[in-house]
């Protein structure tokens, strides 16, 4: 609609609101004018009973792709660096949030590397909050105690990554990693399992698919069998690290599909529908410290809003997140240097395939 034409419609609705009273006229009128008001939340009913809380952004490994070793310096200097979650933070964020059901606790780093972690999954099952761990943890470094307490309080469902089946090729990528130890610690979460009579947590195998471990592919979905554990394969990511060598093979045993662009591919075996935008209304993920972050691909900025100061409600109504919805939705609203998904790889390949946001749907 051109200016003349907008102008025109928006004075006879105008004129009609006021001679019959439309609220609902008024509203279209208003919202054309400011299309971000749509994505306002007017109450605590508005807000999603998932979130995505990061228990400790470190990690004792060093994995030759990872992304996280990569950006360090821009992890410090714009999101705060590093840290773990408090178990203060987590009590007073779970009592004035009381509506919440259900936390994520891993993303860039190793939770068992908090030293407050038995208090905070304790206190969650107190509140009757379930917790997971779905983006992953090594599970190298964590007490007996800590195992027990999984078991012991629900800690809901853990995916452990573990890129290869034999400790020979598990440390050519997780470095500083033991595979012994890993195994060991799941048997033990596995004895645990069988002293409380309890299904929880569900284990996942991660397999980060490169081609030095390829050959073990079969081995692992044995292993994983043996353990309780179901085995997800994934891409990597990492372009010029140990690339798969057999691709054909590679996808008959694993169903993963490779595309020439690894970013497309990962999203794309993932099932890919948007879903790491849509955590930003679904299940947002904030840092250690109460720092928005939006979703568990952002790490180096943040939304500049603390969601602990804040409070949940007043964050996500912050305009750089109204921003980031309206641009995601509206692919030809122009990136905001404020707004963390103007610099990702995510929104880049949203604009390019002309794939925009649909946040309701």
């Amino acid at each position: 609609m051109n200016r003349r034409n907008f102008i025109k419609t928006s004075l006879c609705m105008g004129a009609a609101a006021s001679v019959c009273g439309c609220a609902y006229c008024s509203k279209i009128i208003y919202d054309s004018i400011h299309p971000e008001n749509k994505f306002k939340l007017k109450s605590i009913s508005d807000l999603p009973k998932y979130v995505r809380l990061d228990a400790c952004n470190k990690c004792q490994l060093n994995c030759p792709g990872c992304a996280i070793r990569k950006l360090e310096k821009e992890i410090i200097a714009k999101a705060k660096g590093f840290g773990y979650l408090k178990f203060k933070d987590f009590k007073e964020f779970a009592d004035k949030h009381n509506f919440i059901k259900e936390i994520e606790l891993s993303n860039n780093g190793e939770i068992f590397l908090n030293p407050e972690l038995d208090d905070i999954i304790k206190y969650a099952y107190e509140k009757g909050i379930t917790l997971t761990a779905y983006n992953g943890v090594n599970l190298n470094t964590v007490s007996e105690k800590t195992l027990e307490n999984l078991v012991k309080y629900k800690f809901k469902r853990i995916t452990v990554s573990i890129d290869g089946a034999t400790p020979e090729v598990y440390k050519i990528y997780r470095r500083g990693g033991d595979f012994n130890t890993v195994i060991n610690n799941i048997k033990t979460i596995n004895k645990f399992k069988r002293q409380y009579h309890s299904e929880y947590p569900y284990l996942t195998w991660q397999f980060i698919l490169f081609g030095h471990n390829e050959h073990e592919i079969d081995k692992a979905k044995k292993f994983a069998k043996e353990l309780d554990m179901n085995i997800s394969f994934i891409i990597n990511t990492a372009k010029d690290y140990s690339p798969i060598i057999n691709k054909t093979v590679v996808e008959e045993k694993t169903g993963v599909k490779f595309l020439e662009n690894s970013d497309k591919a990962f999203f794309s075996n993932i099932g890919w529908q948007n879903i790491f935008c849509l955590f930003l209304k679904n299940s947002p993920q904030i840092n250690f410290n109460g720092d928005l972050l939006g979703c568990c691909l952002l790490s180096t900025q943040t939304f500049q809003v603390n969601v602990f100061k804040e409070g949940l409600l007043n964050a996500l109504n912050h305009k750089n997140v109204i921003k980031a919805k309206l641009m995601l939705s509206d692919l030809s609203v122009e990136g905001d240097e404020n707004v963390p998904c103007t610099n990702c790889s995510t929104y880049k390949i949203l604009k390019e395939e002309n794939r925009p946001v649909i946040w309701n749907g």
